[in-house]
């Protein structure tokens, strides 16, 4: 019977029509037959696969593929039919498996089922199909192996019956004898926020809307948590998605609170209008629902808003990290117990990059570090496993970069029966390159990024579950196991190179979303926030309350360090903008009325008129005024100033003056740590010493009064009344001449 069975397959191969190499079809949609793969023809139909039951094929059990076709063509499609044809050299490696994915495998193929798709498929429409194989049709003479399958479709267009599309998965395969030593498989998820610049800052509705976007319902989050939460997968926390730290007692206060109950209805207090913060609100929500979920996971802390470790090494050492790296976690009291000594950096790990992290993370200390294993030497000449020791003695745990690459495609359902068919297949290839050695292991990791479709993820841990050639295990195993693995020979030295070498020794792929574009951080970058570091301190220290100032803009610097914006150089740019329009806003709040005065003495006061136009009060400003001539002195540089809200300040001065003349007084405001506030402003003061004209005055009015005194005397002494005939006269001729 097995060699009829044979001979009727071999004929059915001669028989069947095999297509033609096909361009590569990552997304599971069908292209034409020898289409162009740069894609400048656009196929008439598309495929999409929406289920493999079972996903692996056992003894007597048939298989059924479900999916659908779409008409994108402007043309009817006469009499489609969907062929399912399974190839007969099953795949070997692991090298194959990707190929046949990508559409380069060719190799004869025998047509196992067929479902006509009726008389003809209108332009846009879309009819779901059922292909049933037979389990007669599945061979299963190895104990385990990976049939190649090709879902084609054949119809009409244009008057020519030809392949319309066609896509490639596979069926692995078992056999009743099972003759391998199972894998054992662990999952690393990080969960960490979008590359979204205004998530940082003060509280606005723009920032509201962007944490609803970040960890709100139907965010990147929320579905990569959906289709993980109940699986044993190891969580990477960034904690900067629990929120800015000023927000942590209070996100740790409402985590730890009890959900509201809709039962309960509770007065409002007299006299209070409460005004919960949404920000703070949604985070705490999080917060409770990751600690529900806790008990299923193992739980890391990546340091505080994730920062680009490979970038930041090189270019500052310890300086810019250490902040972060020391920086309490927030996930023990809000979540549950998290380690924090476990470094990620998004590149692959080198000898100069471990010795830096060793360094880095000298506080906490550093247990192990998480590279790709295609980096590392295997004396086997095969795959190696998850648990490494590097050459110097670091425990590694080394993930596997194709079936990483494959998780990181569950983001679309249309994609998602072919996923994971791929992931299965391509974990039986590895399997195959040592089948019985115990004790291997394989670790996958998603990228930062990471955006799966929450039932393409539960289809795959789903699937993976089941299949008896993997078997669960947790990173704490891994590590177990690292810490007394072999340490790893020196990778040889490449002559020349004067950077780290890109995994594998060649230039990382755009597309890969395990090796992210180029980081933005640069020396410059690093050199600039010190000092806007240092104007945030010093704004922030003349405001009523300004730590809600200082707290998300010093955060927001932080936050620029993430390695979240590689990829994303302008998310570093908007905050860079809104930061300084921030310190401006606040800066030119405050500022020097320009006045023009006379100074009329020798020494006295001069007022100068400081304004505030802020809604809130400041303090300690400090008030520097510099007269540009010699002409007027200042005696005492006024004391730091305090100024309510929507007011003004007349600041007296003592001054002397020296000579006369304009005198132009430069006023400087800043704050105690020296930050400008405002705009440099001046006084214009016009100096008139009393020293020469005053007394010039006074001798002229006392010359004035001598004059007149004596015009007066001298006037008296003309009148009749004083001549001696005057006086003799009868006093009847002196009252008539009186």
């Amino acid at each position: 019977m097995p060699a009829l069975s044979a001979l009727a397959i071999s004929l059915l191969s001669m028989l069947s029509p095999v297509p033609a190499a096909n361009a590569a079809t990552p997304a599971g949609e069908g292209t034409i037959a020898g289409a162009d793969p740069s894609g400048a023809a656009t196929p008439p139909l598309a495929v999409s696969l929406t289920a493999v039951r079972p996903t692996v094929a056992t003894p007597g059990a048939p298989v059924t593929i479900a999916g659908t076709i779409r008409n994108t063509s402007r043309g009817s499609i006469a009499s489609p039919v969907a062929h399912a044809r399974i190839g007969q050299r099953p795949l070997t490696s692991r090298q194959a498996v990707a190929g046949w994915a990508a559409g380069a495998g060719q190799q004869p193929l025998v047509e196992v089922g067929r479902a006509p798709l009726g008389r003809t498929l209108a332009p846009g429409a879309v009819t779901p199909f059922i292909l049933t194989i037979p389990a007669t049709a599945i061979s299963h003479r190895e104990s385990f192996a990976i049939l190649p399958l090709a879902v084609d479709v054949v119809g009409a267009a244009g008057g020519v019956t030809k392949e319309l599309a066609d896509t490639h998965t596979f069926i692995p395969t078992l056999s009743a004898i099972k003759a391998y030593e199972p894998l054992s498989i662990a999952w690393l998820v990080p969960l960490t926020l979008d590359p979204d610049p205004a998530l940082h800052g003060t509280a606005s509705a723009a920032r509201t809307a962007a944490w609803a976007r970040a960890i709100g319902p139907g965010s990147r989050l929320d579905r990569l948590i959906q289709g993980t939460e109940n699986a044993n997968v190891t969580w990477a926390i960034d904690p900067a998605i629990l929120g800015p730290p000023q927000t942590a007692a209070q996100a740790t206060d409402a985590a730890t609170a009890p959900a509201p109950n809709p039962s309960e209805s509770r007065a409002p207090t007299r006299g209070t209008t409460p005004t919960p913060d949404p920000v703070a609100e949604a985070t705490s929500a999080l917060a409770r629902r990751l600690r529900a979920a806790s008990p299923r996971h193992t739980l890391w802390s990546l340091p505080y808003a994730d920062p680009d470790l490979s970038a930041l090494l090189p270019l500052s050492g310890n300086r810019s990290l250490a902040p972060l790296i020391s920086h309490p976690s927030t996930l023990d009291r809000t979540i549950g117990p998290a380690r924090t000594d476990i470094a990620w950096p998004v590149e692959d790990l080198t000898p100069g990059s471990e010795a830096r992290l060793r360094r880095a993370y000298g506080s906490p200390g550093l247990a192990a570090a998480v590279t790709s294993a295609s980096t590392l030497t295997d004396r086997f000449g095969s795959t190696g496993g998850a648990s490494r020791r590097s050459s110097s003695g670091l425990p590694l745990l080394a993930y596997d970069r194709p079936l990483s690459t494959t998780l990181a495609q569950t983001s679309s359902r249309a994609v998602g029966a072919i996923t994971v068919q791929r992931f299965l297949a391509d974990s039986m290839a590895l399997l195959g390159e040592r089948p019985g050695t115990r004790d291997r292991s394989v670790l996958v990791t998603a990228p930062r990024t990471f955006s799966g479709d929450p039932a393409v993820l539960r289809s795959l841990l789903t699937a993976v579950a089941h299949a008896p050639w993997l078997t669960p295990t947790t990173t704490g195993q891994l590590l177990v196991a690292s810490a007394t693995s072999t340490p790893d020979a020196p990778p040889p030295a490449r002559a020349g190179a004067a950077t780290s070498p890109a995994p594998g020794g060649e230039a990382p792929a755009a597309a890969d979303p395990l090796t992210p574009a180029r980081s933005p951080l640069t020396a410059s970058l690093l050199a600039a926030t010190a000092g806007r570091l240092s104007a945030i301190a010093g704004i922030g220290s003349i405001l009523g309350d300004g730590r809600l100032f200082t707290a998300p803009w010093t955060d927001a610097q932080a936050q620029r360090l993430s390695a979240r914006w590689r990829g994303h150089p302008d998310g570093i740019t908007a905050i860079d903008a809104a930061t300084t329009a921030a310190l401006d806003t606040i800066g030119r709040g405050v500022r020097v009325a320009p006045t023009s005065v006379n100074f009329l003495a020798d020494r006295g006061v001069l007022q100068v008129t400081v304004v505030n136009d802020l809604d809130v009060p400041v303090h300690d400003v400090h008030l520097t005024l510099t007269p540009a001539q010699p002409r007027l002195r200042i005696e005492r540089q006024p004391d730091d100033l305090k100024i309510g809200a929507r007011s003004r300040a007349n600041v007296p001065l003592q001054v002397t003056s020296i000579a006369a003349g304009l005198v132009r007084v430069e006023a400087v405001l800043t704050t105690r740590n020296g930050t400008p506030l405002g705009q440099n402003a001046s006084v214009d003061v016009r100096v008139r010493p009393p020293s020469v004209w005053l007394y010039r005055t006074l001798g002229g009015l006392a010359g004035l009064v001598l004059v007149l005194g004596t015009y007066r005397s001298l006037r008296r002494g003309s009148t009749r009344g004083s001549r001696p005939e005057a006086q003799e006269l009868p006093l009847e001729d002196q009252a008539l001449h009186g």
